[in-house]
């Protein structure tokens, strides 16, 4: 037995208050010897025993009665094989929730764990009695309900469930229960019970999450949880885990490398085919070598068609686990990329404009038919609307934008954009320190370090990071020689330095900003600055992170997404609300699709993609963008909890209310692990039997002086 109340036990110590009045009512008499009375002794003793005897089980049936109600408030319950004895009442609400996350479309014997997740829930159905109510929900990132109430035939129930097959998304479990929590409100019985069947994949749990879910059972009292694993023998798991794509421009008639990572987690080498689909057509086919229990990267290059979106795919021959054997990609084939330098201090002509160094650098040829098509603007006036179409933001020694300038550029930032920032002139450490860094980031500009006497050189630490990587030894050399005079150092435990000064301090900074990115430079590119705009390495420098910027999958930009996720992309400049607009899935069927005007640039929006595949948005019938969608990573991770893990990990470790099923007799297994129903109204009779016994014996005993 336990209690789900159990810090009303505390009133227990009220039992002690019949005894202490029962001492404190005992009167003592002075004994005066009365000759005619000694005759009477014999008999005055053996009524007084009896007596005494009565007011003991008095004393006794009222210490039980106060026990009782006590034990009735701190709600008592039978578990284990007990609970038979208390009665059911008027039923029980079931829902049956019953895990569709990816992992669960695992192959075990003849089927998949769904498939054993559905005859779970049968057997679980068929053992409810006639006066117990059910209902059914399929249970990833939410638990989504099959029935609008609950009903007492199971046959409507699995019906439900029969024609159903997991999904692909990612396990949500404090997601999954709170919504469960809110359908039981449905419910008409007294007593409530929610079977989860689930493989239990590990997951990350908010702690938040996990305290809310505790509280909130801790106070219910009256739901249980009941959790159920169905699992297959163990199997070696191939997968693909990542397609990275190039993050540089790339434009058509080029050779783009695509770089897939694949992984194992068996114990012995694998060696595996690995195909290559581009635009519907196979384009290669290759051989990885696997190591044990670990991955290996293969690169294929493909010739780039004219400008747009180039869809395709990697994949793995299926194995027992076939959700990430086939991961998508979309590359973005780009004609000119659009970009908005904004001019912060004036600078003089002798003193060597930046702008003059950077434009040289991101349009080469002078001719606008580089990679980058070029408008340039003075920040103090900046229109805020030209974001709109900006793809890349370079900023120069910003400068007294104004409340709606710099509001504008966070948005900008925070929904996705990305901005090169240089800052080299002494004048604007107070301006970027105290107004334009603090929307966006921690990092801010240290003590500048001017003159021409002295100079500063860098020194590479990401070597790995994508604006560097094609970088050789000698080119990287080059960079780290050159020679800076005026620059402002930085932190370098703030976002991800890329480049340090070798005396101390952050040059480059890469910060993260909402969804968008900063890369922060600790100097500008002019004469004066130092020897950088001169350098070999500076125009491959800004077009590497200029094209790594421009094309980063994040964002407003990004095309990719993750199954569970809503679908999005920018709008086109000529859209209105009455175009034509669909999105066709990886089968071909066309979903809804919604034009959000107020957003900022307009967006195109459909709803959450719930399998993998690439989805194409479509407008007047054209094809305007693709998106490449992927189930979760975190499902292949092949690590299963059990029941008491589980709970500690959802409910918390002491969460009272949360039993494992275990077992290959589903009732029976129920049978044992089910807390009983409440028996507090039994303790409340029994209080009220022993009160009624104490008044009807309090009648018969008379007050006699003890002796």
């Amino acid at each position: 037995m336990q209690f789900l109340s159990p810090v009303f036990l505390i009133g227990l110590v009220a039992a002690g208050i019949p005894i202490l009045l029962h001492f404190l009512q005992r009167k003592r008499w002075v004994e005066i010897p009365f000759a005619p009375l000694r005759f009477l002794e014999p008999t005055q003793q053996r009524q007084s025993r009896r007596l005494r005897l009565r007011r003991l089980l008095l004393l006794l049936l009222r210490v039980a009665a106060v026990s009782c109600v006590v034990l009735a408030i701190a709600q008592p319950t039978l578990t284990g094989g007990l609970a038979w004895l208390a009665p059911a009442g008027s039923g029980v609400s079931v829902l049956l929730l019953v895990d569709d996350s990816a992992s669960m479309r695992a192959q075990a014997g003849g089927g998949t764990l769904f498939d054993l997740a559905r005859e779970e829930a049968a057997l679980i159905a068929g053992g409810l009695s006639g006066k117990d109510e059910l209902s059914i929900a399929l249970a990833g990132d939410h638990a989504r309900p099959l029935l609008e109430d609950f009903v007492s035939d199971p046959g409507l129930v699995l019906a439900e469930l029969e024609t159903r097959q997991a999904g692909f998304v990612r396990s949500d479990y404090p997601a999954v229960f709170e919504d469960a929590f809110e359908l039981l409100e449905r419910a008409n019985g007294p007593h409530r019970e929610i079977h989860f069947i689930s493989d239990m994949q590990a997951a990350e749990v908010d702690s938040s999450a996990r305290e809310q879910l505790h509280r909130w059972l801790a106070d219910d009292g009256r739901t249980h949880v009941f959790l159920r694993r169905v699992s297959s023998e163990p199997f070696v798991n191939r997968e693909i885990v990542e397609v990275v794509r190039p993050a540089s421009l790339l434009r058509a008639g080029e050779t783009a490398e695509i770089t897939t990572v694949v992984k194992q987690d068996g114990e012995d080498p694998l060696e595996l085919p690995l195909y290559l689909q581009v635009g519907g057509n196979a384009l290669g086919e290759t051989e990885v070598q696997l190591p044990p229990g670990g991955s290996q990267r293969h690169v294929f290059p493909v010739t780039l068609p004219g400008a747009g979106d180039l869809a395709g795919s990697v994949r793995l021959r299926p194995d027992r686990y076939p959700v990430d054997d086939e991961r998508f990609f979309v590359l973005e084939v780009s004609d000119q990329v659009p970009v908005l330098v904004l001019r912060g201090v004036e600078q003089s002509e002798a003193e060597r404009d930046p702008l003059l160094f950077l434009r040289a650098a991101l349009d080469p040829l002078g001719d606008g038919n580089g990679d980058f098509s070029l408008e340039i603007e003075d920040a103090a006036r900046m229109d805020v609307t030209e974001l709109v179409r900006a793809r890349l933001v370079v900023g120069v020694d910003l400068i007294d934008l104004g409340a709606a300038r710099l509001s504008a550029l966070t948005d900008y930032l925070q929904g996705g954009g990305t901005m090169l920032l240089f800052c080299g002139d002494p004048r604007v450490r107070a301006y970027a320190n105290e107004k334009l860094l603090p929307p966006w980031t921690e990092a801010r500009l240290g003590p500048f370090r001017g003159g021409s006497e002295s100079f500063e050189r860098f020194e590479l630490l990401a070597r790995d990071h994508p604006a560097f990587a094609g970088f050789e030894d000698e080119e990287i050399e080059t960079l780290e020689n050159v020679e800076l005079r005026n620059f402002f150092r930085m932190s370098e435990q703030v976002g991800r330095p890329l480049l340090r000064y070798r005396g101390g301090g952050a040059a480059v900074t890469e910060i993260e900003v909402g969804q968008g990115r900063l890369v922060l430079c600790g100097f500008h590119p002019s004469a004066t600055a130092g020897d950088l705009p001169f350098s070999p390495m500076f125009l491959p420098f800004v077009q590497r992170m200029g094209g790594y910027l421009a094309t980063a999958a994040w964002g407003r930009f990004g095309r990719e997404a993750e199954t569970g996720e809503p679908l999005s992309v920018e709008a086109p400049a000529s859209i209105d609300g009455e175009s034509n607009l669909e999105i066709l899935g990886p089968e071909g069927s066309a979903g809804l699709v919604e034009l959000d005007a107020q957003s900022t640039p307009p967006r195109l929006r459909s709803r959450a993609a719930r399998q993998p595949g690439l989805y194409t948005f479509m407008v007047e019938g054209e094809p305007w963008a693709q998106l490449a969608v992927n189930p979760p990573r975190s499902e292949s991770l092949r690590k299963f909890l059990e029941a008491d893990e589980f709970r500690s990990l959802v409910f918390g470790p002491d969460t009272r209310g949360v039993r494992g099923i275990e077992g290959e007799d589903v009732s029976e297994a129920i049978t044992r692990a089910r807390s009983g129903r409440p028996i507090h109204r039994l303790f409340f009779l029994l209080a009220g039997i022993f009160l009624v016994a104490e008044s009807l014996l309090g009648r018969r005993v008379a007050i006699v002086p003890e002796r």
